[in-house]
């Protein structure tokens, strides 16, 4: 069944611009690195150079833009400044609600595509762990303000809100290992009593996890990494203008037989106009144009390079980080993580051209502004900076404090 927090389109978990390849840059960039440990969550900023953090922020969801990253303190909500870690406003809301989970790892989301709206919820829990009734609370983030409330019975998820802030996107949990797309009509104040169905089989009922996903430039479409227990895994491409999904189906099997099946990963080409899947411990990759009806373009599979560790890893491990996966500014490269380093794939063709760090378990990645620096964080804590040019590995160094959630952005000095 799918995990209890739904996805939402985070707008940049990765930061996703390449330029030109002038060689590693020593700028000291600065690591917007999310950690957690038993007590708590939060993100850690790193200068590259000096390998020390500048400060900490509790962990949450960033503005497209990050002049906000939006966490919750009890009752409160809270804006930080992320460039300065100065509080920029907060909005008192008396409950404990909490913001919905963006990614499998615990990565937090609730905003729109375009970073205007902010969703939290909160659930009624009994005698058992199934919530008899479920909240939420749509604010404004400029000024940080309560727009509107939703109360429903039963089990519903957040998954989504549209940009003009009238369609809230619901996962509801029927009891079984199925589960349904709502809409909740907020200028009505009602649930559509439409289910949003899949337009290519007529389907309205759904079943998997979500691992991670990411929405179209225009926020016209959020497009969700989904993988089965027993079935092959699929891109959700759920329109965010009306009840209307089509489900992408990918090769591979399900994660009760496959350790490899819940380890995809995402990443929307700059200009927007095409959206990739990758599964390097599978080896299996698709392209997926955006615009119109969103439909697979074409597929491939990729050459592995299996260490024992790999191997190990592929075949039992099934955790995965966030998502480990850019485009190139020009579109040209795709840089993925994995099981058995990073490598870069020629969207073209979709074959590899380069590799890198081999032995590591690649956690999460990001980018350099002056794209010439991949930085890739592994499942333990290390991070490396490596030329995007050269494949070239320029400097490791240990994270301290907490264990690696995500690197959610990577900012100049």
């Amino acid at each position: 069944m799918r995990a209890r927090y739904a996805l939402i389109c985070l707008a940049a978990i990765i930061s996703g611009c390449a330029a030109a390849d002038a060689g590693p840059s020593t700028s000291g960039d600065k690591l917007y690195q999310a950690l957690s440990t038993q007590h708590s969550q939060f993100v850690s900023v790193i200068d590259s150079r000096s390998h020390k953090s500048e400060r900490q922020m509790p962990l949450g969801v960033p503005s497209p833009d990050w002049k906000h990253l939006y966490s919750f303190d009890t009752t409160s909500v809270v804006d930080t400044d992320p460039a300065t870690g100065q509080t920029q406003a907060a909005l008192q809301l008396g409950h404990a609600y909490r913001l919905p989970g963006a990614t499998i790892n615990g990565m937090p989301g609730g905003t729109s595509p375009d970073g205007r709206w902010l969703v939290l919820e909160r659930y009624d829990l009994e005698s058992t762990d199934v919530p008899t009734g479920s909240h939420f609370l749509l604010l404004t983030t400029s000024p940080l303000a309560v727009n509107a409330r939703v109360d429903l019975n039963g089990f519903f998820d957040f998954d989504a809100i549209s940009n003009d802030g009238k369609r809230l996107y619901l996962i509801q949990y029927s009891g079984t290992k199925a589960y349904y797309v709502r809409i909740y009509d907020l200028a009505a104040g009602r649930l559509d009593p439409q289910i949003v169905f899949d337009k290519s089989d007529g389907a309205n009922a759904m079943t998997g996890l979500r691992l991670s996903g990411v929405a179209s430039r225009n926020g016209a479409w959020l497009f969700s990494m989904y993988a089965r227990e027993k079935d092959g895994p699929f891109v959700h491409a759920l329109s965010l203008d009306g009840p209307l999904a089509f489900c992408l189906d990918l090769a591979g099997k399900g994660y009760a037989q496959d350790g490899t099946a819940t380890q995809w990963a995402l990443a929307m080409s700059p200009d927007g106009s095409m959206l990739y899947a990758v599964n390097l411990a599978a080896g299996d990759i698709a392209a997926i144009a955006v615009e119109d009806a969103p439909h697979i373009v074409r597929t491939g599979h990729l050459a592995k390079a299996q260490s024992a560790r790999a191997l190990i890893q592929s075949v039992e491990a099934k955790e995965v980080g966030a998502n480990a996966a850019f485009v190139s500014s020009d579109g040209r490269t795709l840089v993925a993580g994995g099981s058995s380093g990073v490598v870069w794939i020629d969207t073209a063709n979709l074959t590899i051209r380069k590799r890198a760090l081999g032995d590591w378990r690649i956690w999460s990645l990001g980018l350099s502004p002056d794209g010439t620096t991949v930085y890739a964080v592994s499942d333990g804590g290390k991070v490396a900076a490596v030329g995007m040019a050269s494949a070239a590995v320029e400097d490791t160094f240990d994270l301290s404090g907490g264990q690696p959630m995500a690197l959610m952005r990577v900012a100049a000095s």
